[in-house]
């Protein structure tokens, strides 16, 4: 299993504190969020990380070549970070992966080692996590759950409502299901011209067209995005969480 981790991003919620450098190398309780999620995956199994930069790439480059790794890293530079969403950091790592199975984690988050194992252990080939006790707003990614515990629906523009709850940005994509994400997302961005999509976009598209993905529910374990000031300093708490349920 590789992760896939999506750094590409400016983070201008963040501003200034990511004027020099990206999102992914903010500190919480003194450690980068990229050196905190390589841990998590190391922790979890991976035996890969392939890195997707964009945004002031070669901090990252530098950081990764000063930094004492938990397992092998790669990068694949997004040109196009700051004209075309995520969706595009997804598709280019596609050759990256060499068609294996792979986590897709945003670079912005702080989360549980045990919340990858959960999703590696899972018994659909593909699947997200789903926190279905998120407070959530009409700005949160939400999901749409089945009884039978596949996804209907993804999409910012969800009710909240009808929504069974938050997607945190963490998926598991089987190796047989990556070359029809892939596909679906040089349609939906190259072909279509949509540069506003989100990977999330492409999932729902596919799950429309009979695609499968499960959902596995988050279970309180602690998770957040770091978007802004407000995120950040919720963060610091959520850090404090995850040392003490390792303890």
């Amino acid at each position: 299993m590789r992760a896939l981790i999506l750094a590409a991003g400016v983070g201008s919620r963040l501003m200034p504190l990511t004027a020099d450098r990206p999102k992914a190398l903010i500190e919480v309780a003194g450690v980068p969020l990229l050196g905190r999620i390589l841990a998590a995956c190391a922790s979890a199994g991976a035996r890969e990380a392939v890195v997707v930069t964009g945004y002031l790439n070669g901090s990252i480059e530098a950081w990764l070549e000063a930094t004492a790794l938990p397992l092998p890293v790669r990068t694949v530079f997004n040109a196009e970070h700051a004209t075309i969403n995520n969706a595009h950091s997804l598709f280019v790592a596609r050759d990256a992966l060499d068609g294996d199975d792979f986590i897709k984690l945003d670079g912005d988050l702080l989360l549980s080692p045990a919340l990858l194992r959960r999703l590696m252990q899972a018994p659909w080939a593909t699947a997200a996590l789903v926190d279905a006790r998120a407070d959530l707003d009409p700005e949160a990614m939400k999901a749409i759950v089945r009884p039978d515990g596949s996804i209907a629906a993804f999409g910012k523009w969800l009710p909240v409502a009808d929504a069974s709850g938050e997607s945190i940005g963490v998926e598991r994509i089987g190796r047989e299901d990556a070359p029809r994400l892939f596909e679906a997302t040089e349609q939906l961005v190259h072909r279509e011209g949509v540069h506003s999509a989100y990977y999330e976009d492409v999932y729902h598209r596919l799950l429309q067209a009979g695609f499968r993905m499960g959902a596995l529910d988050t279970g309180g374990l602690p998770w957040t995005e770091i978007d802004d000031a407000v995120d950040l300093e919720r963060a610091h708490g959520v850090a404090e969480r995850i040392a003490e349920s390792r303890a």
